[in-house]
């Protein structure tokens, strides 16, 4: 049996944290339940926290291939962020800017604090665009013209520059078997990283979509045709890959006054995997 998962919890009223950091909140329903790049909902808008910013510029332009001069710049701009449930001393944080995401996870030492990237990481230039297995990012600026967009993991020490720490605590991306391909009607190269809970906890769901002759059960979830490929939860250490989650460490996304709970777009419809299995409350968060 895997270890029971820590849920940890944050005490945020009315966005006090991000207010704090100067950002604008959101005031009224209509904000509250506004969603930036289908990664934050009711997100506020400011200066990136100082060290979101800081590992953005210091990562190498051989690695995230956007000049960091061209960071600079956008990391002086305004951003959409939240702070986030996490299990340091200070808050974690989820930031996007510009197709670049990055969610903060500071642990039991303060000084050190891993960070999980989204940006451009791998140039295909010149490649044949049925070849490229995800979502690429044009650059206007630069030595590539067109990059992969990839999740790649950072660790940070004591103000060091930034370590990619990928291969020993993110575990590789899932295959889809012959069988479920055409089981459920799916491409080999369809796989795809479902960031949209990370604003409510440390998880995040490997998935395929389904085509509309694909057979739908027993591994597809949701009323929109999606294969469930697991979930990869981060634990402290490394992210750690789990078939169920609770439902704790999958919140559903806030809906309007008077609708269901869970019934928005992101939430509706059945899901065997987000189980009522044992999990445990952490320690808030302080800002």
């Amino acid at each position: 049996m895997p270890r029971p998962l820590v849920v940890p919890n944050l005490v945020n009223e009315n966005n006090a944290i991000e207010r704090q950091l100067g950002a604008r909140c959101p005031n009224d329903l209509a904000a509250r339940l506004a969603t930036q790049d289908n990664l934050l909902i009711g997100a506020c808008q400011g200066t990136l926290p100082a060290h979101l910013a800081n590992v953005l510029k210091a990562i190498p332009e051989q690695q995230l291939l956007l000049p960091r001069a061209v960071r600079e710049r956008q990391v002086s701009q305004k951003a959409w962020f939240k702070a986030v449930p996490g299990y340091g001393l200070r808050p974690d944080f989820l930031a996007v800017q510009n197709g670049i995401w990055v969610r903060s996870f500071e642990g039991a030492d303060a000084a050190t604090t891993v960070y999980l990237v989204s940006g451009p990481f791998t140039c295909v230039d010149g490649r044949h665009p049925e070849s490229i297995a995800g979502e690429t990012m044009r650059l206007s600026t630069g030595s590539c013209r067109e990059a992969l967009v990839q999740e790649r993991v950072y660790q940070v020490t004591a103000g060091a520059a930034p370590q990619d720490i990928t291969a020993q605590v993110m575990p590789a991306q899932p295959l889809v078997s012959d069988g479920d391909r055409k089981r459920y009607g799916v491409e080999a190269t369809s796989v795809k990283l479902d960031a949209g809970k990370l604003q409510f906890g440390p998880a995040l769901r490997w998935y395929a979509d389904v085509s509309a002759e694909g057979k739908g059960e027993p591994r597809t979830y949701g009323e929109w045709g999606r294969l469930h490929l697991g979930f990869l939860v981060w634990n402290g250490e490394r992210f750690e890959t789990r078939d169920t989650v609770p439902r704790s460490l999958w919140t559903c996304d806030p809906v309007a006054p008077g609708d269901t709970a869970c019934s928005g777009y992101a939430d509706a419809g059945r899901d065997p995997f987000i189980v009522n299995s044992t999990a445990v409350a952490g320690q808030s968060a302080t800002p």
